[in-house]
């Protein structure tokens, strides 16, 4: 018998839903000679080059719209994204960098499918929230 599932951080914890599938497995694999094998490995889903595109061209548009750099908006989005689930940037010591508008996510570039939708969700709700639309 064999489960999987997905956990963020390591802090890691048996995800709600997985109890009674967890100790099923547990129970099952302690009946043999009482030892388990545990395999951890990154859920890495590779972005594309067009979500990447496509979060850079809004952070543009915005840009534009709004005033600023890009680069500031980018920084905003990221900060907005951290607090929908992207991951932070952290320095040697594992702590979460600090910026000028909030905690830092992580560069773009490293972001996967998921973590760049993040992204893009993140740049619509600024503008919304400061009165600008923008159309896809």
């Amino acid at each position: 018998m064999k489960m999987s599932f997905v956990v963020h951080g390591g802090d890691f914890r048996v995800p709600a839903g997985y109890e009674a599938e967890f100790e099923a497995v547990l129970a099952k694999a302690l009946k043999g000679d009482g030892t388990i094998k545990v395999t951890i490995e990154p859920n890495y889903q590779k972005r594309t080059l067009k979500e990447n595109a496509y979060f850079h061209v809004l952070c543009k548009r915005l840009s534009e719209m709004a005033g600023g750099t890009q680069e500031d908006i980018k920084e905003m989005a990221k900060a907005k994204a951290v607090h929908l689930g992207y991951p932070m940037e952290k320095d040697k010591s594992g702590n979460p960098i600090k910026g000028d508008y909030g905690f830092k996510g992580i560069p773009s570039s490293e972001a996967n499918i998921g973590e760049c939708a993040l992204l893009i969700e993140a740049v619509h709700m600024l503008a919304s929230e400061n009165g600008y639309y923008l159309e896809d």
